[in-house]
């Protein structure tokens, strides 16, 4: 019975060693994204409208370690216009009606093995949609809205890393310069490049 009671307090304290163990990804990040970005956004008057454009932006953060569990915060900025297409699919409207700009505060949770991370994100994103732009016209619209997605993360060395993240963001919002309400969702495909601080 003895050897029994040593076993299982041996097993444990390895278990808990173990679950206290840093992985590795404990610490604060930064780095460099680039981005493809699609989607489309409906108009309260029906008309619908499909979204594109390349992106490129900036990340930090600080992640926690505990055993296989990773879990954190990050900010990110990203830069580039998501332009409206027209319905014949042509970039007509190209410059005209954009969102120019995103800025994004996510928690992150994941489950890191050996030196991959993989993660699941969700938090708020805030974007800039203009239209008629250089127009007499011209509006600016801010609003806030959801994005979420899963990403994974390859560490090599002990302070790099890259990666590849989807996000889907959503957005519901009044435009005043065409007086109509906005429906949009957009996904981004994003590589990342990054280090340890």
């Amino acid at each position: 019975m003895r050897q029994l009671i040593c076993a299982a307090s041996m097993v444990a304290m390895a278990a808990t060693a173990a679950v206290a163990q840093d992985s590795g990804w404990t610490g604060g990040y930064g780095g460099l994204s680039m981005a493809t970005q699609s989607g489309s956004h409906e108009y309260s008057d029906g008309d619908v409208y499909d979204l594109e454009g390349p992106a490129f932006g900036a990340f930090g953060g600080y992640m926690w370690g505990n055993g296989a569990l990773v879990y954190g915060a990050e900010a990110a900025i990203t830069f580039g216009g998501v332009y409206e297409v027209d319905q014949d699919g042509s970039d007509s409207y190209k410059d005209e009606y954009e969102y120019q700009r995103f800025f994004d505060l996510k928690g992150r949770v994941g489950y890191a093995v050996n030196n991959f991370l993989v993660y699941g994100t969700l938090g708020m994103s805030r974007t800039e949609f203009k239209a008629d732009i250089g127009g007499s016209g011209q509006v600016n619209t801010g609003t806030t809205g959801m994005v979420y997605g899963l990403g994974a993360d390859y560490r090599f060395g002990d302070r790099y890393f890259a990666g590849a993240e989807y996000l889907r963001r959503s957005f519901d919002f009044y435009e005043a310069e065409q007086d109509v309400d906005i429906d949009a969702e957009m996904d981004t495909f994003t590589l990342r490049v990054g280090m340890k601080f």
